[in-house]
């Protein structure tokens, strides 16, 4: 058997079997600012902090002490945007859970509100589950009757081909150019 073929066949495996990606973002919205993560087989790849401030974005990756400042119509945002719409058909969606921790300091109006947004992500996870019927869905709610908390996470696991990342960035870096030169040409 000539062992040079398992260079190939290794390189094939990397490329084209499904790796799974976690993704976890928390926003708490009395304040403004939250937190997204993304995880390679739970080995942490990246955690930014994030908030919100006169219609821009500000971002900190935990460990560094400097900020950056993103516009809504920046490159980045709209290369971001590109990112999303190309892998968004690629991945095979595993699991979303939703987390919210919700009081308004009345139990009555606390209680009537985490029901409407109850019956709201369950319509958006229908939506979900009719375009990803293999997903497991989920949504955990704690109700504060007694404070006044709006807190947001999100879970969700998904898995994509190497090859289909590469593929993606590649396009979104064509798409991006092409959106700013015409932006530039206006």
């Amino acid at each position: 058997m000539n062992f040079y073929l398992l260079i190939p066949l290794s390189i094939i495996i990397i490329f084209f079997i499904p790796i799974k990606l976690q993704g976890r973002f928390s926003f708490n919205v009395a304040e403004m600012s939250g937190a997204i993560g993304i995880f390679f087989y739970r080995i942490k790849l990246s955690h930014q902090l994030i908030w919100f401030e006169n219609k821009k974005i500000y971002t900190r990756k935990e460990d560094e002490i400097i900020s950056k400042e993103l516009e809504f119509n920046s490159k980045e945002m709209i290369f971001m945007q590109m990112l999303f719409g190309e892998i968004k058909d690629k991945t095979r969606l595993k699991e979303i859970s939703i987390f919210y921790n919700l009081g308004v300091e009345d139990a009555f109006t606390s209680a009537m509100l985490g029901g409407t947004i109850n019956v709201l992500l369950m319509s958006m996870l229908g939506v979900i589950k009719n375009a990803k019927p293999t997903a497991t869905l989920g949504i955990y709610d704690t109700i504060s009757y007694n404070r006044q908390v709006c807190q947001f996470a999100v879970k969700a696991v998904m898995s994509i081909s190497l090859f289909d990342v590469v593929y993606s960035l590649f396009r979104s870096v064509i798409l991006t150019k092409r959106a700013t030169n015409q932006k530039g040409a206006k």
